[in-house]
């Protein structure tokens, strides 16, 4: 049977059962607390946890997972692997053990028709409940029904409470021998092959150890699709599989010379192994958005991965760029199910020969760190590893094994102890820094109403006043300045990279005026920083708010700006572009997002030109608040999910037709109102992060209007028509750099003539030519003039000077003589300018200010060299 029909047979069984058969969840899960979705159960979470009622009692998936718990081992066994398939069938709250061992007996017996004679099973050791149930109900025998502890058949909790239980393992017997007398599923020595795990979610573990029963018992099973497969198509190997060996093949034929196969039972070669289940990973991860980076994050891990692989490729003689011939028959092997990948296959291809690019400088990096560790290095210090993992961002596992390659040894426990020693810099800066800032505000939560979204102007009452140090004041006055709060305000503190509103405060209930300076959130309500511009403000008077309306409007346009080059991004360059942080100001604005390499000039013009389309259609914007999953549910983005997180509701701000995001800044109400976009610069952040620069609006406008400006008075420049600039620019940049040629060339030819009226006053000494001249000309200059003088002479010094710009400027060049510095020789010259100098023992320069002493300096030079010649034995 093949993968996609066991695949297939899998889910038709489990709906002809009464289970809703739902697709794979994304890799990247719906939960803050895991990185990536490494079992079935992921997505029903919430379900298992109590947090929310099911829609239906029975599921079933085909589950796409990643784990990197097992990675070492990935390659050296025939079933490891990160990516993998994991086939499911759950329960909530409906049949239980018995109808879960039922279903699985029946699959494989009547579905699969495997022999029941090659099926064992464990329990847990306690669980006698299912012993019987195998052992009554099923009908297998005793002898074929093996009891274990609980490091083998329980599972759960996560953490120290939760949902857990005892679980009961199938496993396929292959027939051989056994190893001894114990022989069962429980050894390792190959016989056994465990198939599928059915978990019993029984019990609710309390933090003092007690285990109390469910309310809603529920089943959660994980069969794993390669292994399945494995049994099926009667091999020994994952990799021998239909999943893998397309793959393989692909390998071997990229391989220079045949790949052998290895000792271990595993059929292939180790490398040729963490190939072919990598690029399944690399594939996969960039199809659910998630893009390589160094920080500690998801993008670290595919990092990591990626270095792993190109690794392997490098032993088997295959470079990293051409591991992008094995994207195709992942596709072809998976993309009929998974047609995500298929959408991705090019920017998954992209970011291979990136990442290609990235492992390659790593490792000259490390070639080079490792070529200065002091001779007869045995191990690293740990100090050495950190600073190679801190400084050139070397990734601990990429040092564990090139220093295994050169025979040395890592002090991990010193790395850690360097490791301890940032975190606990770090924890000290984070705790300076929280005591500055409760010391600076009220030890009270206190939250202040933004009306801001509707009004720019409105009546408060002044609740509380502060100084800059955070003590509270009975009064501030003319010329101070301090934080105000009120119990409402239209001004919009800073957040989500929107800058604070400015404008004013006028008080009624006394004269009094201020000017607001920045606006930020605190624990004690939104903080007015205000300079007082004439009276005075106390506690409890009413006073009028007034949002500077102009600064407003010009920010608005930037962040609603920003939205529209998200969506443009999201569409040229792929869903796996994320914000990843911003800066919105007044018409002119910061976008950085996730990506892996810099944009192409026609890629950015597109996006620019998506972008701009969205305003000359002049959308109004639709904004509503919803519960947050239900706006996810409508395709609503949230770029930091966990901000929003426990809020009964979330604004969602949409372009119809361009963009939906959760976002909780201020708007224009139509897309034309934000007038020309221009994109200014393109750049990196840091690894796997750009940045957009762009304006808009008024802006825009008067930066256009200074590029007309500037392309009018280049065409008067070159006196030529507007149009025809660029033409004329290139003909005389071409007509430039012609000259340049000529007068390099002009400037070799008067080096040789000059070279050759100098060679005649060298004097010999101890067989070696020795001239010290002062001539005319630039520093470069004279440089070429010492090579043509040394061409020239043969075996020689050559020590000439110059004054430029005021300065004396010395070369040495020394032709076949060993003992004898040209660095030490500029040194001495040098210092009679009052500078210094040095350089390669063959070729030196420098000087100093004192251009007047040159003749002096050139002839200290001349009697070093000579000495030095004089010593030298003939």
């Amino acid at each position: 049977m093949k993968s996609s029909e066991l695949r297939q047979a899998f889910l038709d069984y489990f709906r002809r059962e009464g289970h809703v058969v739902l697709p794979s969840s994304s890799l990247v899960p719906n939960d803050p607390t895991l990185l990536f979705t490494s079992a079935g159960m992921v997505q029903f979470k919430d379900i298992f946890w109590g947090k929310i009622p099911p829609r239906y009692p029975r599921a079933a998936t085909c589950q796409k997972c990643f784990r990197t718990t097992d990675l070492e081992r990935v390659g050296l066994t025939p079933y490891h692997h990160t990516f993998f398939e994991m086939l499911g069938n759950f329960s909530f709250g409906d049949y239980f053990k018995e109808g879960a061992i039922k279903l699985a007996w029946k699959f494989l017996t009547e579905e699969l028709s495997l022999p029941r004679e090659r099926l064992w099973v464990s329990v847990y050791e306690e669980d006698e409940e299912a012993y019987c149930i195998w052992r009554d109900v099923i009908g297998i025998p005793e002898e074929r029904i093996v009891r274990l502890g609980k490091d083998q058949n329980w599972w759960g909790p996560v953490g120290n409470s939760g949902p857990c239980g005892p679980d009961t393992e199938i496993y396929w017997d292959w027939g051989d021998p056994p190893c001894g007398p114990d022989c069962k599923p429980s050894c390792d020595c190959g016989r056994f092959s465990e198939i599928w795990n059915l978990v019993f979610m029984q019990y609710d573990a309390q933090p003092d150890g007690t285990l109390r029963e469910l309310a809603r018992k529920n089943i959660d099973t994980g069969m794993g699709l390669e292994r399945m497969t494995a049994v099926l198509q009667g091999v020994r190997s994952n990799f021998e599989t239909d999943l893998f060996l397309p793959v393989c093949e692909t390998i071997q034929n990229l391989a220079p010379s045949p790949i052998t196969h290895h000792p271990l039972p595993i059929t292939h070669h180790p490398s040729l192994n963490v190939l072919a289940d990598h690029i399944r990973a690399v594939v996969f991860l960039v199809a659910d958005g998630v893009i390589p980076d160094s920080k500690e994050s998801r993008g670290s891990v595919l990092r990591k991965v990626f270095m792993r692989m190109f690794r392997h490729g490098e032993k088997l003689g295959i470079p990293g760029e051409k591991l992008v011939h094995l994207v195709d028959p992942v596709i072809e092997t998976l993309g009929p199910t998974y047609p995500e990948i298929v959408e991705r296959r090019a920017l998954a291809e992209r970011i291979i020969k990136s990442e290609a690019e990235v492992y390659r400088r790593r490792r000259q990096t490390l070639n080079r760190l490792f070529s200065q560790l002091p001779e007869g290095t045995t191990v690293i210090p740990g100090e050495v590893a950190f600073t190679w993992y801190d400084t050139h961002g070397i990734p601990r596992d990429f040092i564990e094994a090139e220093a295994q390659e050169h025979g040395l040894s890592v002090d991990w426990e010193g790395f850690e102890r360097e490791m301890e020693r940032q975190r606990a810099r770090s924890r000290t800066v984070e705790l300076h820094a929280t005591v500055r800032i409760e010391t600076s505000v009220s030890a009270f939560m206190r939250s202040t109403k933004f009306v801001g979204y509707t009004t720019l102007v409105t009546e408060s009452q002044l609740r509380e006043i502060s100084g800059a140090d955070g003590q509270l004041l009975d009064c501030l006055s003319r010329g101070a300045e301090g934080n105000f709060v009120f119990s409402e305000t239209p001004f919009y503190a800073e957040a989500g990279g929107q800058i604070a509103d400015t404008g004013w405060i006028e008080n009624l209930s006394r004269p009094g005026h201020a000017e607001v300076l920045d606006v930020q959130k605190s624990p004690q309500g939104t903080l007015h920083k205000v300079r007082v511009v004439s009276g005075e403000f106390r506690p409890t008077d009413r006073c009028l708010l007034r949002v500077d309306e102009e600064r407003r409007r010009k920010i608005q346009r930037a962040h609603t700006a920003t939205h529209l080059l998200h969506a443009a991004l999201r569409k040229v360059l792929g869903e796996h572009v994320i914000q990843a942080g911003s800066w919105v100001g007044p018409e002119e604005l910061r976008f950085d997002f996730t990506h892996f390499s810099a944009l192409a000039p026609d890629e950015l013009a597109e996006v620019e030109k998506l972008a701009f389309a969205a305003v000359l259609r002049d959308t109004p914007l639709r904004v509503e608040e919803l519960p947050l999953e239900e706006a996810k549910k409508k395709g609503a983005i949230a770029h930091f999910e966990e901000e929003y997180r426990g809020k009964e509701k979330v604004r969602v701000v949409e372009v119809p037709g361009v963009s939906m995001e959760l976002c909780g800044g201020t708007h224009m109400s139509r897309t034309g109102e934000i007038g020309p976009i221009v994109i200014l610069s393109e750049e990196s952040v840091s690894a796997g992060t750009r940045r957009i620069r762009a304006l808009v609006g008024e802006r825009a406008r008067i930066f256009l209007a200074e590029l007309r400006e500037e392309r009018k008075r280049l065409a008067q420049l070159l006196e030529v028509p507007e149009g025809e600039v660029l033409a004329k620019a290139e003909k005389v940049l071409a007509e430039l750099s012609a000259l340049r040629r000529e007068n390099e060339r002009l400037r070799e030819e008067l080096a040789k003539l000059r070279a050759r009226e100098l060679a005649s006053r060298a004097e010999e000494v101890n067989g070696t030519k020795l001239l010290g001249a002062v001539v005319e000309g630039d520093p470069e200059a004279v440089k070429i003039l010492a090579d043509r003088l040394t061409e020239f002479l043969g075996k020689s010094v050559v020590i000439l000077g110059t004054v430029h710009s005021g300065r004396g400027f010395l070369v040495a060049k020394v032709l076949g003589v060993e003992k004898v510095s040209a660095g030490e020789i500029v040194k001495t010259g040098a210092k009679v300018l009052g500078g210094s100098g040095g350089g390669r023992p063959n070729f030196a320069q420098g000087g100093g200010p004192r251009g007047e002493n040159l003749q002096e300096a050139i002839a200290a030079a001349v009697e070093h060299a000579r000495t030095g010649l004089r010593q030298i034995q003939s």
